[in-house]
């Protein structure tokens, strides 16, 4: 007697499993291939386009020669290149040395420390540049204050209004913390077979970790310290609020400049945003010589990890408590001074009589172009959420399938385009894209479009989370589904899907806040009908209303704390922490 076949709909068998498993392929492959490759060509093709935006293309070098013929193209080309360099050798230092204590030494307090990076990195930058202006500024910041009031120094001692004070912020909102993310997994997972054939050699701690781990890694590390060079060249919130007032242009500012011009100068943003693929063009070849022929290390070997961490004395507590300070200075600090702005009378005057009042607030939540913002943010955030766990979730599961599909390697390169190519060049590609379309009144300057936008920039992160998360199912789930005539489809949306629902949950908590937060690519896709709170905050620091700049500002830093709490109770950090394997 047979046995009762299962009553799946949609049952059609392991062909269509397969076949269902190239469709999904074949439609990442298109869909990387229009919202990535596309804009970047676009913006290759319209540097040479000395057309306005909406007529017949005519094409010539006038829009290179004019935005190269200024001396000011230069300068902020330079002045990227140097500020991106300075921050990167102090940053990359405290992030490897970070990382190493978290993964490899028994300094106590690891995974709080490692929690409040992962915390440390989704603060928004532009609140926490605010509250840095609030302690530095030379006229009335509160440190320079208290220096003259104890009679330590005649004048300013400090002032982030120059090209240290911008490296300083930078060092605090984003200098290790993403560095770290990155690196404490590699730390983790490297083999222990040198490290303890050095100490059986007699080498100490820092000799071990100078001689041997630090240069066994050093291809990660690198890559990173390149990556981070690229994010870096990218930066244009900080240099936007204390660069322009000290006249101090970067590559991202220059371009929103010619952007926001009288008629807008597209053609000439458009001719210096190209030139930053000649400079990843140039970056990628050192990197590839640089490692050319040079010998290879295993960082994972069939002796599996180390269980033994590092002992290290009495240094122990001195490491975590010199974390402790670094942490309490950079973040916590302007955090509290950005509190304590947002209810200043006049932002930065503590010699008042009555210093602080709640009219801030009051005017901010009464304002209906706040309450707009709001909802427009709102609503942007809730499309990018949803979009990118609707797509990057089969991307994810493409990447994580022991079938390995040959298009792989290509579609995991188009994953990470978006944090190769900085937000601003980024948005300007899909600008153009925008423009150019029969569809321009449906994506330029609406909300649909501005999410689209913000899911492209989205998918590193969302790529990776949902592999991790499909690497850790056990094949025999789907294999049984097959056999019982499940099709691809079907066991994708019954089985696959609801176990993986809070890393789902994260990814969308993750693109919520992001989406929250970022200014780079909705400043040049925004409409005063789709203007979302990033860009409100944008505008009331660029007009000086910063005491009611702070309270938006703080307002945002709550949403996305709320969504760090939520994204941990749903298991992010541990999901990162899952390679670790038998480190525990």
């Amino acid at each position: 007697m047979s046995a009762p076949s299962l009553p799946i709909s949609g049952a059609a068998g392991p062909q269509s499993g397969i076949a269902g498993f190239r469709f999904t392929e074949m439609l990442a492959l298109l869909f990387f291939g229009v919202v990535m490759v596309l804009p970047v060509l676009s913006l290759l093709v319209s540097s040479f386009n000395v057309a306005p935006p909406g007529q017949p293309a005519v094409y010539g070098f006038s829009n290179w020669i004019e935005a190269f013929s200024d001396s000011n193209t230069l300068s902020s080309l330079w002045t990227s290149f140097a500020l991106s360099t300075v921050r990167l050798i102090p940053s990359m230092t405290l992030a490897v040395l970070v990382a190493w204590l978290i993964a490899r030494t028994d300094m106590p307090g690891g995974n709080v420390v490692e929690v409040l990076c992962w915390f440390a990195f989704f603060v928004p930058d532009f609140p926490l540049t605010l509250a840095w202006i609030l302690l530095l500024d030379p006229h009335f910041g509160f440190l320079n204050s208290m220096a003259k009031s104890l009679h330590l120094v005649d004048g300013p001692l400090f002032n982030p209004y120059s090209f240290w004070g911008i490296v300083w912020v930078h060092l605090g909102t984003g200098g290790i913390w993403f560095k770290v993310i990155l690196l404490t997994p590699l730390f983790r997972r490297l083999g222990a077979t040198l490290e303890e054939a050095a100490r059986v050699a007699g080498a100490d701690t820092m000799t071990t970790l100078r001689r041997i781990t630090i240069p066994v890694m050093a291809p990660m590390i690198l890559a990173i310290a390149v990556l981070s060079f690229i994010r870096g060249l990218e930066s244009f919130n900080t240099e936007l609020l204390l660069g322009v007032p000290a006249d101090i242009y970067v590559y991202g500012t220059r371009i929103y400049d010619y952007i926001q011009d009288e008629p807008p100068e597209y053609g000439q943003a458009t001719a210096l945003g190209s030139v930053f693929f000649v400079i990843l063009a140039v970056i990628a070849i050192f990197y590839r010589r640089f490692f050319k022929g040079e010998r290879k290390f295993a960082v994972i070997t069939g002796q599996g990890y180390s269980t033994a961490r590092i002992g290290l004395g009495r240094w122990r507590y001195v490491a975590l408590g010199g974390f402790i300070v670094w942490f309490l200075v950079m973040m916590v600090m302007p955090l509290v001074f950005l509190i304590i702005g947002s209810f200043m009378r006049r932002y930065g005057f503590f010699n008042l009589s009555d210093p602080f009042t709640l009219h801030h607030w009051k005017s901010l939540f009464t304002d209906p172009i706040f309450l707009g913002s709001l909802k427009n943010s709102l609503m942007i955030a809730g499309a990018t959420a949803l979009l990118g766990v609707l797509l990057y979730s089969a991307v994810g599961y493409l990447l994580g399938s022991p079938r390995k599909p040959k298009s792989g390697p290509v579609i995991e390169f188009f994953c990470w385009l978006p944090w190769v190519i900085p937000g601003i060049l980024l948005g300007l590609g899909v600008l153009w894209i925008f423009l150019s379309t029969p569809l321009s009144t449906v994506l330029y300057g609406t909300i649909l479009g501005i999410a689209l936008a913000l899911t492209i920039q989205d998918s590193p992160v969302s790529t990776q989370a949902f592999k991790a998360g499909f690497l850790q199912l056990g094949q025999d789930l789907e294999e049984s589904a097959r056999v019982t005539g499940a099709s691809w489809f079907y066991t994708y949306r019954r089985i696959l899907l609801p176990l993986i629902a809070p890393v789902a949950m994260t990814v969308a908590m993750l693109n919520f806040g992001s989406a929250m937060t970022t200014i780079s690519i909705p400043v040049l896709l925004y409409s005063a009908q789709s203007r979302p709170l990033s860009i409100l905050l944008l505008e009331y620091s660029y007009t000086g209303e910063l005491e009611r700049a702070a309270a938006l500002g703080l307002l945002i830093t709550v949403i996305i704390c709320t969504m760090i709490i939520i994204g941990r109770r749903f298991g992010l950090l541990q999901m990162t922490r899952s390679e670790e394997g038998p480190v525990r």
